[in-house]
């Protein structure tokens, strides 16, 4: 008698571990902790949920990474990219050739972004949208006249992406250490956020030090030096970290008493994440150079972009500037831009996030006052984190992965990380999300967090 495939192959599982790099995830831990049990598979999703192999529904509330703006398996967007796929699969833009995808979806995003008479790069993810506007940033000067002017200056509790550049750029040692020498002139500042910024306590309100902290170490740098200041509109790494409503206004001003470029990283607030299209439609900004991913195509197909002011694009107007992405302005990826961009306008997303936010907060604070050991909460628009102390626990990094697990096997699927004594959990679901997602969502996570 034969003896069944399932038998003698390895399971799904098993081949998933020995094949396949999963990144943040130790499964020698995992399969010591839960034998037989990751990774899990997601093999089909829908609106805001996701299924598993087992028949499992989840609330995808992170396993995303902030990519999923108008909800999965949306049928329209399928559709328009198997038709772009038979018109024409793949150009590069590249030797004078271009074509009307890429030009549409520029023209389209030129009259939404928060940068003076744009032009548009794009890109394949976040880093790479980065990587390119540090050196638009370094070129600029360098074609005026000032070579000595290549530092980038980010803030602490940043995060800019996991390439090179990107990485000397985010303000989180985990994602440097152990790499060897990253690109010099990478320096960090104060983060705007009481607490972390080294200047307010955590129950504090923001009086603005940080920024004066963050003013002076450019100082000490010499502003003369610097090419460019990258800042998230709201930064997110340990916790969601709205600024003063004036942050962002002083920063203009000091860019521009400097002659240093400010560029905006919108990667994971644009596209309505925040309860606006963008993020810095909160504090009213506007960059010399703005970066974009994740929701522009919504995860559908991998796309970034990097808008550059017009101001900034007249120095590369004689000569171009030296760079080549084989798939920047890939065709299909354009037009599931395209095909996202009018299910958000058509379907009211952006207000449906700011809506939803009153929703989310509110059932946050339930869910603080049910669990004392939940100790900060923020939320803006979709975009929320909780914060509890898990200060008394033996191992703490189990405890990130137990909650993570208990959060799964109550239905969602939610971002959960450690900032030394403190368990992060960020929240936030598709803008597809209803009310009753929410609750339930919340739900879980407090029922995950309870027990501990």
């Amino acid at each position: 008698m034969k003896t069944p495939a399932t038998d003698c192959q390895p399971s799904l599982r098993d081949r998933a571990r020995h094949s396949l790099r999963h990144f943040l995830a130790d499964f020698t831990q995992l399969e010591r902790e839960y034998p037989h049990t990751y990774p899990k598979s997601i093999l089909r999703a829908e609106g805001a949920y996701v299924y598993d192999e087992a028949g499992h529904r989840l609330l995808d509330a992170g396993t995303h990474l902030g990519a999923c703006q108008i909800g999965h398996g949306s049928a329209e967007v399928a559709e328009r990219i198997a038709r772009q796929v038979k018109r024409l699969e793949f150009i590069a833009l590249d030797g004078g050739i271009s074509h009307p995808y890429a030009v549409a979806l520029a023209q389209r995003l030129a009259g939404m972004v928060l940068c003076d008479d744009p032009i548009f790069s794009f890109t394949n993810s976040g880093s790479e949208s980065n990587e390119l506007a540090f050196k638009i940033a370094r070129q600029y000067h360098r074609r005026r006249g000032q070579p000595q002017r290549v530092k980038i200056l980010s803030r602490v509790g940043s995060y800019h992406g996991s390439t090179y550049a990107a990485a000397a750029a985010t303000g989180v040692a985990a994602f440097k250490e152990g790499f060897g020498p990253l690109p010099e002139g990478f320096i960090q500042g104060a983060q705007p956020s009481p607490g972390r910024c080294g200047q307010c306590g955590p129950s504090d309100a923001c009086s603005m030090a940080c920024f004066d902290a963050f003013s002076r170490t450019v100082e000490n740098e010499g502003p003369a030096t610097v090419a460019a200041i990258i800042a998230e509109p709201v930064a997110i790494p340990q916790a969601v970290k709205v600024p003063h409503p004036e942050y962002f206004t002083r920063l203009r001003k000091f860019c521009d008493h400097h002659g240093i470029l400010l560029i905006i990283d919108e990667v994971v607030c644009g596209f309505g994440r925040t309860g606006k299209m963008f993020g810095a439609e909160h504090f009213g900004v506007r960059g010399d150079i703005v970066t974009y991913a994740k929701g522009l195509t919504s995860g559908y197909v991998p796309m970034g972009a990097v808008a550059v002011s017009r101001r900034v694009e007249e120095v590369f107007k004689d000569s171009p500037l030296l760079h080549l992405n084989t798939y920047a302005g890939h065709p299909v990826a354009c037009e599931a831009a395209m095909a996202v961009l009018d299910i958000t306008e058509r379907d009211g997303l952006v207000a449906h996030a700011a809506r939803m936010q009153a929703v989310l907060r509110r059932e946050l604070e339930r869910m603080q006052a049910s669990v004392p050991r939940v100790r900060h909460l923020c939320v803006i628009g979709l975009l929320s984190s909780t914060l509890a102390d898990i200060s008394d626990q033996a191992d703490p990094d189990a405890t990130v992965r137990k909650v993570r697990k208990l959060a799964y096997d109550h239905g969602l699927l939610v971002r959960i990380s450690r900032d030394g004594a403190l368990l992060g959990a960020h929240f936030y679901p598709p803008l597809v999300v209803s009310e009753a997602d929410i609750v339930s969502g919340v739900k879980a996570l407090g029922q995950a967090l309870e027990a501990i």
